[in-house]
């Protein structure tokens, strides 16, 4: 797995997690979407994601705001909340031009579907497990 400046290392990791997750994920080739534990000798991490899937009840609508993030195509559902640490990490890569892999991006806290918003959502399955999925969860804002 290599870094490339395409690379989304915008979620607090240290230089020590991205050397490991190099050596972590060295041999793999193609796309693949991977929730590790860290080792005990890496610091947590950072998990921004609040609802049922980390331990939580429902998020409320009454209790998120709508806010357009990077250069997204729509507004994701987030909560002012505090971020929580984690020793879970998952890990997205796959091919990016000539190479094999690359890291897509690393994030604290178990997978979570694209949000609803995201045009690479293809099937209605796949839609609607993405509004079900948000319509409970939100973001740290």
């Amino acid at each position: 797995m290599k870094i490339t400046s395409d690379s989304h290392l915008d979620h607090n990791l240290t230089s020590e997690h991205v050397e490991w997750l190099l050596k972590h994920f060295a041999d793999r080739i193609g796309f693949f979407i991977e929730t590790v534990e860290l080792p005990r000798e890496l610091a947590p991490v950072e998990c921004d994601l609040y609802g049922p899937s980390v331990g939580d009840p429902p998020v409320s609508e009454s209790d998120v705001t709508y806010l357009v993030r990077g250069n997204r195509p729509g507004a994701s559902r987030v909560v002012r909340r505090v971020p929580r640490l984690t020793r879970t990490l998952t890990v997205i890569a796959g091919p990016h031009g000539d190479e094999p892999v690359v890291l897509y991006t690393a994030y604290g806290g178990p997978a979570a579907p694209r949000e609803p918003f995201d045009g690479s959502l293809r099937t209605k399955e796949e839609k609607q497990a993405s509004r079900d999925f948000w319509a409970v969860h939100a973001l740290v804002r």
